[in-house]
């Protein structure tokens, strides 16, 4: 199909427009055009891991971590002073006021608890860990909407499962505790452990990674993910390949399609060489999210001098992007406003929690705004894929003519964070401008008139809101 090139500066500074002539059900296709922003997404990026018993929270703190463009804390909670008894009120309560902070912030928590900091020191017996992990269900469920995903921990020196005094890392141990985090947690919430091997160890010796049919299930198997706490530092990453390398991160590469992978680097053994090659490739391989901004620092420091720190920032998680549209610019009360999308994702990872796709529309004069919700699932917004959606989606019959600015928004489908913009995606668009209330305005508009047009039958319906 022919178009004429039209360029309209002045209402879509950095988008160009491909037209048809206007009129009822013509379509118009808009070309967007990627941005260079490093900027804040929820559970996404560098993370800071902070020590209760050394990083007390507080606003202003967690307001510096979001200006430094971290919109999650790694929160290793410190319970070496409860190995043989409860824990106390007090320290349950200061757990449940830093979860309070990180939820005013509007932040989100990726939660750690151990029984010691150095290799030798005593974790707790197994009776124990239940007894604590049942003390702090209530917390935690109350707070699993701001949980983006949780360390399995408890087990050895700084909960990294190893090194365990009571014999917390083997299989049937290791088995019962995630089970019993797994309980408390709702299906769509994982949890990550130290080693890849640690999945076979505690699902009877499979080895085969979750399946496309399994991915986001809320089954066991699909739930428990991975954290890579010596990244960078040894051909093993200091053990965390225990047995076969490749054959591990082959593992990792299909596992971490569907769960979280995050963790910290090392500083390097016997100067094993970090090379951007390396770097951006292993992160590629294995679809890391998060990374500990303050551990190695020697690391974030030669990425730096070798001028690709930035790209790790901005590709670490999802990076969203359109890539074009086509919408029709004029229908009718009753009838059908038809839009196609399409977006690619640059970022390393995919979203790995339910995420809500809604279509926007506000009308110039009355204001009045409807949405619908898309039956899309960014979760399978797969990295270097293409994504594209098109629909028909009804109008409601008493909707006023007038001109409609459209939106697309990604919220946190969780009640308490729907409305709150910290919790929606910005997509990486120069021109696409991310609104206070966290809709992502798509530059585009479309007329509805009183022409008639034929009633369009769809199970896709804009509601007032």
């Amino acid at each position: 199909m022919k178009r004429n090139i039209l360029t309209i500066a002045a209402t879509l500074a950095c988008v160009c427009c491909f037209a048809q002539a206007a009129g009822p059900g013509k379509m118009e296709e808009v070309i967007f055009l990627p941005g260079d922003e490093d900027f804040i997404n929820p559970e996404r990026g560098f993370v800071s891991n902070m020590y209760s018993d050394e990083n007390k929270l507080d606003m202003n703190t967690l307001e510096m971590l979001k200006a430094n463009r971290e919109s999650m804390v790694w929160r290793q909670f410190n319970i070496d002073d409860f190995k043989d008894r409860d824990l106390s009120p007090k320290f349950l309560e200061s757990v449940r006021r830093d979860f309070d902070l990180i939820r005013k912030a509007g932040m989100k928590v990726i939660p750690r608890f151990a029984y010691c900091n150095s290799i030798g020191d005593d974790d707790a017996s197994l009776d124990m860990v239940l007894r604590h992990i049942d003390q702090l269900s209530g917390i935690l469920k109350d707070n699993a909407d701001i949980i983006a995903t949780m360390n399995c921990g408890f087990i050895g020196a700084w909960g990294e499962m190893h090194s365990s005094t009571h014999g917390l890392d083997k299989p049937d141990s290791m088995k019962i505790i995630i089970d019993a985090l797994l309980d408390i947690l709702p299906p769509e919430r994982t949890v990550q452990v130290r080693y890849p091997t640690c999945k076979a160890e505690i699902f009877g010796g499979r080895t085969e990674p979750i399946t496309l049919e399994e991915a986001f299930s809320g089954k066991p198997y699909a739930r428990v993910a991975h954290h890579n706490d010596c990244f960078l530092a040894s051909p093993t990453d200091v053990g965390t390949y225990r047995t076969d390398i490749a054959r591990e991160k082959a593992f990792l590469n299909v596992e971490t399609l569907y769960t979280p992978m995050g963790g910290e680097t090392c500083n390097p053994r016997k100067n094993y060489p970090v090379t951007y090659d390396k770097t951006i490739g292993e992160m590629e391989m294995m679809h890391w999210s998060y990374l500990n901004s303050r551990y190695s620092l020697k690391i974030m420091d030669q990425w730096r001098e070798d001028g690709y720190y930035d790209e790790v920032s901005k590709r670490l998680g999802y990076r969203l992007e359109l890539v074009y549209g086509r919408y029709q610019t004029e229908s009718a009360p009753g009838a059908a406003f038809n839009l196609t999308l399409s977006l690619t994702n640059t970022g390393f990872a995919s979203p790995y929690n339910p995420r809500m796709v809604e279509l926007v529309i506000k009308g110039k004069q009355t204001g009045e705004k409807y949405k619908v919700i898309l039956p899309q699932d960014p979760r399978f917004w797969f990295p270097d894929t293409e994504i594209e959606f098109s629909y028909a989606i009804g109008l409601p019959e008493d909707i006023a003519c007038d001109e409609y600015e459209v939106y697309l928004n990604l919220p946190d489908p969780m009640e308490r964070l729907y409305d709150r913009p910290e919790y929606s995606i910005r997509l990486a668009n120069s021109g696409v401008v991310f609104t206070p209330e966290g809709y992502n305005d798509l530059g585009i508009s479309f007329r509805v008139t009183d022409k008639p047009a034929p009633a369009h039958n769809t199970f896709l319906k804009f509601k007032k809101i």
